[in-house]
């Protein structure tokens, strides 16, 4: 990384404050002629920096607000170890990213690949639903994976990177948000984020050839609000325009540190747990709704193959995977 980009990362991370050259100086090792040479180099760039005696200097507008040309610096800066070899890309307006994700992944792209993008024209979710994914409101991320397990195992991808993302929401946002089985997060009772997980399977081997999984977070409430059709079960974390480029950064980073260290590290039995911990369903009354039936029932436990565990009306029990029901909060 030039050292123009470091001091660039330093004045972007300072939260509207003032830096002085020698503290730049001091962080990055080198003289304060050599960081006076970069903030140079940055305004002919087309940064506005301030400069102010016994202050230092402030990031106040320019090219910072290009998300796609430095989103990219700021996030690496924050990522940890099980993340830091990630191969990260950041686009301004895609299809989708699962789409182009799964492209780059039949051309051979390797493991931990991240399409991130301002803004979908073609979001899909679950069940071919669309996935409304509008400039400037949220953070719209896929990452492949080419797991060594089975492809019955792929649930845990979803499972994991749920539980990453409300992990994340909580210590970047400081917002408690919940998981709706299987991959809905949500607070107040609305939809906050989707995920989705698309694989390609070895018939074969019955191992998995690789796996997108694609998220999409409303950090703040578009302009006008949500399409009507979904203004009743969708929300945002926050009401105002909040989805500024730090947080969009910060939140996109921890997600990525998260889900990578789960994918690395975590055993099924601690995920499940976990992921249980957030669950918005558990003990509540619901509608299963699936292909050749509808009925109400309690959600009574979810298992380590991520299938919810219900009781009917009658008194039976029923497990549930994703595939074959879609689960809503009944009327009690």
């Amino acid at each position: 990384m030039k050292l123009k980009e470091q001091v660039l990362l330093i004045l972007m991370s300072s939260k509207g404050n003032f830096v002085s050259g020698e503290e730049i100086s001091k962080q990055l090792y080198v003289s304060r002629n050599a960081v006076w040479k970069a903030i140079n180099s940055l305004r002919a760039d087309g940064f506005i920096i301030d400069a102010a005696q016994n202050k230092g200097y402030l990031l106040s507008g320019g090219e910072t607000d290009d998300f796609t040309r430095y989103g990219i610096l700021r996030i690496r800066q924050l990522l940890k170890k099980s993340a830091a070899d990630a191969d990260i890309t950041i686009k301004d307006t895609v299809t989708s990213t699962n789409t182009l994700l799964r492209i780059s992944a039949e051309n051979g792209a390797p493991s931990k690949t991240v399409l991130i993008a301002n803004e979908q024209t073609e979001g899909r979710g679950r069940h071919g639903k669309s996935f409304y994914s509008p400039a400037d409101t949220g953070i719209y991320m896929s990452v492949l994976l080419r797991p060594d397990f089975k492809a019955d195992k792929a649930f845990f991808i979803t499972a994991g990177a749920a539980v990453s993302v409300v992990r994340a929401i909580k210590k970047v946002c400081g917002i408690k948000a919940g998981i709706k089985w299987i991959n809905d997060i949500m607070l107040n009772g609305k939809k906050i984020c989707g995920i989705l997980t698309e694989a390609v399977t070895d018939f074969e081997s019955g191992s998995l050839q690789y796996a997108v999984m694609g998220l999409g977070i409303n950090i703040s409430r578009p302009k006008g609000g949500f399409p009507s059709e979904i203004s009743d079960i969708a929300s945002s974390l926050y009401s105002e325009e909040a989805a500024g480029n730090e947080l969009k950064c910060a939140l996109a980073a921890e997600i990525l540190n998260n889900f990578f260290d789960i994918c690395e590290r975590m055993s099924v039995d601690k995920l499940t747990e976990e992921y249980k911990s957030y669950s918005v369903v558990l003990g509540k009354r619901i509608k299963v709704i699936s292909s050749n039936a509808e009925y109400y029932a309690t959600a009574v436990d979810i298992d380590k193959n991520a299938r919810l565990i219900v009781r009917d009306e009658n008194g039976d029990m029923h497990t549930l995977s994703s595939a074959e029901v879609s689960v809503r909060e009944g009327q009690i």
